[in-house]
């Protein structure tokens, strides 16, 4: 018969075990959990390999499309190379279309990105559904000083109102818009840079106050209809 002293030796003595196997338990938790928060950084070529995986996914998107029609309103970005010979897309569904800033097919377009995410797979081919905007991010500065569409029509319309032309249509950065910034960073005597810089759209504002009051209504109207093209 066991006596109450000697069990009372065989638990102390198997305690110390015991915490020493649950502590090493907890550091073997908590190495995963840092690991886990910390995505693997990957090229677009090399997703396939990680289905599964909570990954960064570096790659120029080649070609998107955004199906309004299709249930589910998706918009998609391929990666590296066209669809539908893509290596890797981003799938943004409708729901969380309205959370950027612009209309994802364009605002990426042709862009170098870094995209978080788990990867899935869907037939075949890897993917990431991205439903927060914070989870895609350009790899290089994008044209516009990363400005959102909203305030690069802003910029433009302001340009055009000083007698500058710039397409203030869209929100496209393009070669017409950086002439017409140059022509008034060159009037301003700021940097040339083409750029809407900080020093740049200080000046605009100090050269807006010049303009007549019926092209700062004109400019109320193009901003309160972007904002309804925006919401449709």
């Amino acid at each position: 018969m066991q006596s109450k002293g000697e069990g009372m030796s065989r638990f102390s003595n198997g305690r110390p075990v015991a915490v020493a196997a649950l502590v090493a338990l907890c550091a073997v938790l908590v190495a995963a959990a840092g690991a886990a928060d910390e995505p693997l950084q990957i090229a677009a070529s090399e997703a396939a390999q990680h289905v599964g995986e909570f990954a960064e996914v570096c790659g120029e998107v080649a070609s998107t499309a955004y199906l309004a029609s299709t249930k589910g309103s998706p918009t998609f970005l391929n990666f590296e190379r066209p669809y539908p010979d893509q290596v890797f897309t981003v799938v943004i569904w409708g729901r969380s279309r309205k959370s950027f800033d612009g209309r994802p097919e364009n605002m990426f377009d042709g862009k170098q990105l870094r995209v978080t995410g788990r990867i899935e797979e869907y037939r075949g081919r890897p993917q990431i559904t991205v439903e927060d905007p914070d989870h895609i991010a350009f790899t290089e500065p994008p044209a516009g000083g990363g400005l959102g569409d909203f305030e690069k029509v802003l910029v433009k319309s302001v340009l055009a109102s000083l007698g500058h032309d710039a397409n203030y249509g869209s929100g496209e950065w393009d070669e017409e818009t950086v002439e017409a910034m140059i022509a008034f960073q060159e009037v301003a005597g700021v940097d040339l840079s083409g750029e809407p810089d900080p020093a740049t759209l200080r000046a605009l504002a100090d050269a807006a106050e010049e303009m007549p009051d019926s092209e700062r209504d004109l400019i109320i109207r193009l901003l309160l209809f972007e904002l309804a093209r925006r919401q449709e």
